[in-house]
């Protein structure tokens, strides 16, 4: 079912890179300003709240290095494990400029979602020590509109690559 899945998405994106969003429209805007909360505001600073505020009660989320997880298991692994000390390590992350790109999703003409595709740089913050690059990443977000509410519904985090020392 998850190579299905993958499979999908991969081949909607492909077949829709010429419907991309440009930047200036309002739909990859919005995308981009909730990409921020969820990351810029959430993410890094450990605010659960905006996790729980975005995720669709049907979040599903595939990750290349660990595993697959529910919305449940998302935020019980977001709270005891990332964001579980944050006086001793926290990451931050930072999308890419000019990486992300959004694909509107229509059914009988009506934007009901969006493909978001992106990459992104994570670093890693110890105390007593200068900020550390870890990785970076490839990362593909379905966005739905559930009830006239953008959610995410589907995170994908993938090609994840370490410097070489």
């Amino acid at each position: 079912m998850t190579k299905y899945l993958l499979a999908s998405i991969l081949c909607i994106l492909t077949s829709l890179a010429s419907a991309q969003e440009e930047k200036d429209q309002e739909l990859y805007r919005l995308i981009l300003s909730k990409d921020s909360l969820l990351f810029t505001v959430g993410f890094n600073t450990c605010d659960i709240s905006q996790f729980e505020r975005l995720l669709s009660k049907q979040f599903e989320f595939f990750h290349d290095k660990g595993g697959r997880s529910d919305r449940k298991k998302f935020l019980k692994d977001l709270k005891t494990g990332l964001c579980g000390s944050p006086d001793t390590y926290q990451s931050r992350r930072e999308l890419i400029p000019g990486s992300s790109r959004v694909f509107p999703l229509y059914e009988n003409g009506i934007v009901y979602g969006a493909i978001q595709y992106g990459e992104h740089r994570f670093y890693e913050n110890m105390p007593g020590q200068p900020e550390r690059f870890a990785s970076t990443a490839k990362f593909t977000h379905v966005w739905i509109l559930e009830n006239g509410t953008w959610k995410l519904k589907t995170g994908l985090s993938y090609d994840h690559q370490v410097p070489k020392e």
